[in-house]
């Protein structure tokens, strides 16, 4: 895709060079009486797009791809072949087809190139990629295979064609955004006329990309976190990105209540996205419906992947997973600072409010625009994690609470009343994954000790020993229940016997246990859930309590410290082994309970939390959810990639659901 992208901007500026955009106005066939904003088409707009489509059909026949051109007019003919013989001023050797047919890709530009260099060994091989970039850091399940059912794939081959037909060339832009699971993961913002005087590899033209778990690559500056604390939080400072054309009481009332300072007026959700990515503005909004999801999908993946927001004019998230709802009907609110989302959430919900109530004022039948958008029927409106409320029946609204039984695995995360006050994450599948795989690790260092019979150590046997390691009694001299004492090897050593072939002498033993120790303290091992340090600074911030809840050995502190966290993110880290407790039993998360209560009363801040009032996070059905329930938590959700109802995979997300509940 970042190859399609690259190639759409060369089309896009050779057919600018031709000299006629042979622009068509799509609002016209619907305009009876000449009044209606023009919505342009050019021929770049829909060179572009065929050229898009012809390549991922080749790429993925079943990938599902909601393009602008085609979905705003479906019985369009894409053209089988383009040969461009018409752009003279195109280079046709950046133009690359797939080759060998499906799912067979080659990375052809620069930008692909990078991407595709995952470790150093590749980098250096290639001289086409500059030594001196670092390999990126894929997380682990980006890098696993997955069914084209679960992904929808976002195209706009000209945002802000108004824009480009009017000459303001700065403001084109190309999206291409990727939704797993209807959550925007990838996006990809071309600028083709973006000048680049000191890149030798793009003299004209750049490609921003990244999303989650990755971060972001393509811009000269570094996008600000959330976490940043050099940005005064005063609505004053906050600078405001608008459509030039939009004319909305509502939008004017909210830049006024939060004297905004309006700096760009232009109709390029794009080049909105991209400013804000550039900490050129604070915020874009637009509180009516008008933008589509190919507009939104990319930008929203990159600002969440740098710590922004972006929701519905309510504060909702929306859901990319249904190619049908491509509109945006509850408006778009998108900031670069999570802290200061709510801060305009909140204004554009009291001017709906304030509007309501003069409308309820002047007749009798109330003015249903003044509701929006909680009155719109959207949807694509994704179900919050941790709903505040559940609706019993019509007209009226109750408070849910769970026990753990059957019949409530599929809600485990309602909100109590007054909202969540702490968060209790738990590590090992969750918080932190390996880099390798387990058995991958296991297999090399088998491999790397002299004498070791390595034909008895397969996938298989590793695979079995840890399972089988997992449900035997804890070991011989533990506290019952209790896996774990000190640093672990009581247990990890017979586990790792057992992976080794079973017959190892004590010098094979140790050294194997050794060396996979070492692996396992190192930082570079782990790859950290993305999003999970700025979500939890986040929240820290906010008065919200954060610790830690983990099964695991007594080197659990350090290695968290080594990957980079510290009390800005956690106020507790607790240990099955220091406390003698492993999960599920109830004890680990009453202790948790008791430590933040402690710091609570010992900083003066406020009321004790109750265990209604916890939320925790696991990967464990048992151990965490079952768990924490049991326990008498309010909510557990359970890590998991895959979409279900009671789990989640992205911390801000979890981040944003727990503030939003604080709020309600």
């Amino acid at each position: 895709m970042l190859d399609l992208n690259n190639e759409g901007q060369h089309i896009i500026r050779a057919v600018v060079a031709k000299g006629d955009l042979v622009v068509l106005d799509k609002n016209k066939k619907n305009d009876k009486h000449g009044t209606t904003e023009l919505d342009a088409q050019t021929e770049a707009d829909r060179r572009v797009e065929a050229h898009v489509l012809r390549a991922l059909r080749s790429f993925c026949p079943d990938l599902v791809v909601v393009a602008e051109e085609s979905y705003e007019n479906p019985t369009a003919v894409i053209q089988e072949t383009d040969t461009f013989d018409d752009l003279t001023h195109l280079n046709k050797s950046v133009l690359a087809p797939f080759p060998g047919g499906k799912n067979a890709v080659v990375p052809k530009s620069y930008f692909s190139q990078r991407a595709m260099t995952m470790d150093s060994e590749r980098s250096s091989h290639d001289s086409s990629i500059s030594s001196s970039k670092p390999p990126l850091d894929w997380p682990p399940h980006l890098l696993d295979e997955i069914d084209t059912s679960r992904v929808v794939v976002f195209v706009d081959p000209l945002d802000g064609t108004n824009e480009f037909a009017g000459g303001a060339r700065e403001c084109v832009t190309s999206l291409m955004g990727v939704a797993v699971d209807g959550t925007p993961v990838v996006g990809i913002i071309g600028q083709p006329f973006f000048e680049n005087p000191d890149d030798a590899n793009t003299r004209l033209g750049r490609i921003v990309w990244g999303g989650r778990g990755l971060g972001i690559f393509g811009l000269d500056v570094t996008p600000r976190h959330l976490t940043d604390d050099s940005v005064e939080l005063s609505p004053k400072q906050l600078t405001c990105c608008i459509n030039r054309a939009t004319k909305d009481d509502r939008l004017d009332q909210v830049i006024a209540d939060l004297n905004l300072d309006v700096l760009h007026k232009v109709s390029a959700t794009g080049f909105h996205f991209l400013l804000l990515l550039e900490g050129k503005a604070d915020c874009a909004l637009l509180l009516r419906p008008g933008t589509k999801k190919w507009d939104s999908c990319p930008g929203e993946a990159l600002l969440r992947a740098c710590g922004g927001s972006v929701t519905d004019a309510a504060g909702r998230l929306y859901d990319y997973g249904n190619a049908k709802y491509a509109l945006n009907k509850s408006g778009l609110v998108s900031t670069r600072d999570a802290r200061r989302h709510f801060q305009l959430v909140s204004a554009a919900r009291g001017v709906a409010m304030r509007n309501e109530r003069h409308n309820e004022v002047l007749s009798e039948v109330p003015n249903t625009f003044s509701y929006y958008p909680l009155n719109v029927s959207d949807k694509s409106i994704r179900n919050s994690i941790t709903p505040s409320v559940i609706m019993a029946d019509a007209g009226s609204t109750v408070t849910k609470y769970h026990t753990v039984t059957e019949s409530t695995r599929t809600q485990k995360a309602t909100a109590p009343p007054g909202g969540w006050r702490a968060l209790t994450v738990d590590v090992g599948g969750c918080l932190l994954t390996p880099k390798e795989k387990v058995v991958d690790t296991y297999m090399r260092v088998a491999k790397s000790i002299h004498g070791l019979d390595t034909a008895r150590v397969t996938e298989t046997k590793i695979l079995s020993a840890i399972r089988s390691g997992f449900k035997k009694p804890v070991p011989h001299g533990n506290p019952e229940g209790v896996r774990y004492v000190g640093d672990g090897r009581s247990f990890w050593r017979g586990v790792v016997f057992d992976a080794m072939g079973g017959e190892l002498t004590d010098y094979e033993l140790e050294k194997a246990l050794n060396l996979l120790y070492e692996h396992y303290e190192k930082p570079t091992s782990w790859h950290v859930a993305p999003g999970a340090k700025e979500a939890f600074q986040l929240l820290r911030k906010e008065g919200i309590a954060v610790a830690v809840v983990s099964n695991w050995d007594t080197r659990l502190p350090t290695l968290l410290r080594a990957c980079g966290f510290d009390e800005s993110h956690f106020s507790h880290v607790v240990v099955s082994a220091e406390v003698l407790s492993d999960k599920p039993e109830a004890r680990i998360f009453e202790i948790a309970m008791e430590r933040i209560n402690q710091s609570i009363i010992r900083e003066g801040g406020g009321n004790t939390i109750t265990a209604s009032q916890v939320l925790h996070v696991g990967d464990s059905t048992v151990n965490d959810v079952d768990g924490a329930l049991k326990a008498g938590f309010g909510g557990a959700l359970l890590w998991n990639s895959t979409p279900k109802t009671g789990a989640a995979f992205d911390f801000a997300e979890i981040a944003e659901a727990i503030l939003q509940s604080r709020r309600v």
